[in-house]
C-alpha cells in the first residue's frame, strides 16, 4: 500500500469545495437553506482523530525503544499495524473530503447577504476536519517502515 500523498488529499478537498459550493449555492437560489452540519459531526471527527492517536501509541513506543537500543524490544503486531495504517489512511481520506465539504459550505455563507449564527458550525467542523486530516497523516508517517541501514537506496551507486 502506497503511502496517502498530500497532492491526493487535496485533490478531495478541491472536488468536495466546489460540489458543496455548487450544492449549497443551487439550494440558496431556489429559496432553500444552505445546508449546516449538525453540531455532533465535529465533535465525532475530532474523536475520530483522538482515538486514531490513541491506537499510534504503542508504534511511537516501539520506535522510541528502537532508538534507546534497549535489548527488550516488543515488536506491534504486524496485522494490528495494517489495521491502524488503513484506518489512518481512510480517516486521513474522509477528513479532506469533510474539509472541502465544510469550505464550499462557509464560501456559500460568506456570500450571503445576512452572516447567520450557522456560519459557526461550518468553521466548527473545517477545523475538526483540520485535526482529523493532520492526526492521521501523522499516525500513517509514523507507522511507514523506515528502510534497512544495508540495503542501497534506489539510483545511487552502492
Amino acid at each position: 500500500m502506497k503511502p496517502t500523498k498530500i497532492w491526493s488529499l487535496a485533490t478531495y478537498l478541491i472536488a468536495a469545495a466546489v460540489f458543496a459550493f455548487v450544492l449549497a449555492h443551487a439550494f440558496v437560489t431556489r429559496g432553500f437553506a444552505v445546508p449546516v452540519s449538525p453540531i455532533n459531526l465535529p465533535i465525532t471527527l475530532f474523536s475520530v482523530g483522538i482515538a486514531l492517536g490513541f491506537l499510534a501509541i504503542p508504534m511511537a513506543r516501539y520506535r522510541k525503544a528502537l532508538k534507546e537500543a534497549t535489548k527488550n524490544v516488543k515488536r506491534v503486531p504486524p496485522l494490528y499495524a495494517f489495521r491502524v495504517v488503513v484506518l489512518a489512511k481512510a480517516t486521513s481520506i474522509a477528513g479532506s473530503l469533510f474539509l472541502g465539504w465544510h469550505i464550499g459550505i462557509l464560501l456559500v455563507q460568506l456570500t450571503l447577504p445576512t452572516i447567520t449564527p450557522a456560519i459557526g458550525f461550518s468553521i466548527l467542523g473545517a477545523a475538526a476536519s483540520v485535526v482529523t486530516t493532520v492526526i492521521a497523516v501523522v499516525v500513517e508517517h509514523l507507522f511507514r517502515i523506515p528502510p534497512d541501514l544495508n540495503d542501497t537506496i534506489e539510483g545511487t551507486p552502492a
